[in-house]
């Protein structure tokens, strides 16, 4: 048994973590980012906001010991994102034995050029007077003027280009200074692979009327990065006899995921998948409408490829997913056949009788909703949450209790029958999806855990709903810069992983985590999400497509 602690001791240990906690600082605190634009009359510093997150850099507690006053400045030039470093302080620790200061530069520079660490003669010597306004790297794809008449634009280059990927260096510590679980792009791949890649710039356009030729208008607001994989299908019989590889018109399956060979093609030709991976706005200009610009022009632009089957997004966390299914769900309603999707409330007795699968395709048409989900080149689960959601929307509220649900089809009112077929169409999907699980509990268990995942999803297609009719009046009066409500709080969330369909987990690069999208906004995790992690979404829906529940 230990002895207990003597008075003199326990005054030592507090002795000592005051001290501690006097020369130990908050390293989110202490990491002050500058946006700062260069005018003709000096340094113009746009705007000054800390990181989500520095334990990738300072450890989990970021927290550093040995100063009292430190401050580390983390300055971007506005236009190309160029970074500089200088580290201040009041006083600092004299080493004690192996008690010292903790090394506040040499963490950084994993994530930060050698440029960044330059004294200020060195970075004088090294900058050069631009002869010509910078312009950025790429193609123009599209640009919006907000309610303000602020004008912005979005860029896109491939990564091939050296001139991004020298942006890209530049800016890759903000990758786990807000994004979560994000992990750097290698930019040392071979060219191939760096090919694969594109790079969306944003940018706020500044008046330059008054300004000299010399002086850029652009200051980045954010940024995102996609890439490709490619799903090679297996050729026909009629195909393999030819010389010249027939184009691919079809449907790929998993099965046909084999390397067959196309001698004549480059391999960005080949049926392919877009995968979304980093998706940043930087904190100043969250809750704008930027967000949902980026990933409108970015959907656009990797969509209109005919080789390009499917646009996926790479591991994201709740807020994107809000953004995610908003904008996917805003395009959807422009499309007739897609709007005018409703549940059907007249099913044939003789197909709810016991023993019988559920009628999916009866409920909502199957050869529909694949026509529409391979035009829009969606993936699978994405797909069927955005019909579940647009469903339930043409279902009036007061008919969504569960209170007289119980064989609600024999109901005669339409709105209680739809309701009711609804709530068997989501069960077959998130009983496919987990089926692995759901099938170690006995049926009691397995009836409460269906129940109980419904109805959260349920709620939280109705928070997403009226998330979108509030986008939808924005946009009515032409507020094409309206915030996203309830994404703005900036807490820190648990990430979802989640398992797109088809999809190769290999392609790790990158990555969307806590912190994206107009997106990095901060959504708490949801019930839905909550429950859908309970019945443990871990299992690939396609694994066990063949796999129906019955009524």
């Amino acid at each position: 048994m230990a002895a207990p602690e003597s008075p003199a001791d326990s005054e030592l240990v507090e002795k000592i973590t005051e001290q501690v906690e006097e020369w130990s600082s908050n390293s989110n605190e202490a990491l002050h980012i500058t946006l700062q634009r260069q005018t003709d009359s000096g340094p113009v510093k746009l705007a000054i906001f800390h990181p989500e997150f520095t334990y990738p850099i300072y450890g989990e507690e970021e927290s550093l010991f040995g100063y009292k006053g430190l401050k580390i400045d983390l300055t971007f030039a506005a236009h190309n994102l160029r970074p500089t470093v200088k580290i201040t302080y009041d006083e600092r620790f004299k080493q004690m034995g192996e008690v010292k200061p903790s090394d506040v530069e040499e963490p950084l520079r994993e994530f930060l050029p050698a440029s960044a660490f330059s004294s200020g003669l060195q970075l004088q010597a090294q900058e050069e007077t631009p002869t010509e306004p910078f312009r950025p790297p790429g193609t123009l794809m599209h640009s919006y003027t907000n309610s303000e008449g602020h004008k912005f634009e979005i860029w896109c280059s491939s990564l091939a280009d050296p001139a991004t990927r020298t942006m890209l260096n530049y800016m890759q510590i903000l990758v786990p200074l807000f994004i979560e679980g994000g992990s750097l792009i290698d930019l040392d791949d071979p060219q191939w692979t760096i090919e694969r890649w594109k790079v969306f710039l944003l940018y706020q356009v500044h008046d330059s009327s008054n300004s000299s030729p010399t002086e850029s208008p652009y200051a980045l607001l954010g940024y995102s990065t996609s890439y490709r994989i490619f799903a090679l299908p297996r050729p026909t019989m009629a195909e393999s006899s030819s010389s010249t590889p027939a184009p691919y018109t079809g449907h790929v399956l998993e099965s046909d995921l084999i390397s067959p060979p196309y001698p004549q093609a480059t391999p960005l030709d080949l049926p392919s998948r877009e995968r979304i991976s980093q998706f940043l706005i930087l904190p100043p200009y969250q809750g704008s409408g930027h967000g949902r610009q980026l990933y409108r022009t970015m959907y656009s632009h990797l969509t209109s490829a005919p080789n390009v089957l499917e646009l996926t997004v790479e591991d994201p966390n709740e807020a994107f997913d809000d953004l995610h299914d908003l904008c996917d769900l805003a395009h959807l309603r422009t499309i007739p056949a897609f709007a005018d999707l409703t549940i059907n409330p007249n099913i044939p007795k003789e197909k709810l009788a016991n023993g019988h699968y559920i009628p999916t395709d009866l409920i909502v048409p199957e050869s529909l909703r694949t026509t529409l989900r391979t035009a829009a080149k969606l993936a699978q689960r994405q797909f069927d949450r955005l019909v579940e959601m647009h469903t339930l929307s043409a279902i009036p509220p007061a008919h969504r209790s569960t209170a007289r649900i119980t064989r609600r089809e024999n109901s005669s009112a339409d709105y209680d029958r739809m309701y009711y077929f609804w709530r068997l169409y989501v069960k077959q999907r998130l009983y496919v999806f987990n089926s692995d699980q759901l099938a170690q509990l006995d049926r009691q268990e397995r009836i409460e855990r269906l129940e109980a995942t419904v109805e959260s999803v349920r709620v939280d297609y109705e928070r997403l709903l009226a998330l979108a009719e509030k986008w939808a009046s924005y946009e009515s009066v032409g507020d094409g810069e309206a915030g996203v409500g309830a994404l703005g709080s900036g807490q820190r969330r648990r990430k979802r992983k989640i398992v797109d369909e088809d999809e190769d987990d290999d392609e790790g690069e990158g990555g969307i985590g806590d912190g994206v999208a107009d997106a990095m906004l901060g959504a708490t995790t949801t019930a839905a999400d909550a429950a859908e992690d309970e019945v443990t979404a871990s299992s690939n829906e396609r694994n066990g497509a063949k796999r129906q529940k019955k009524t």
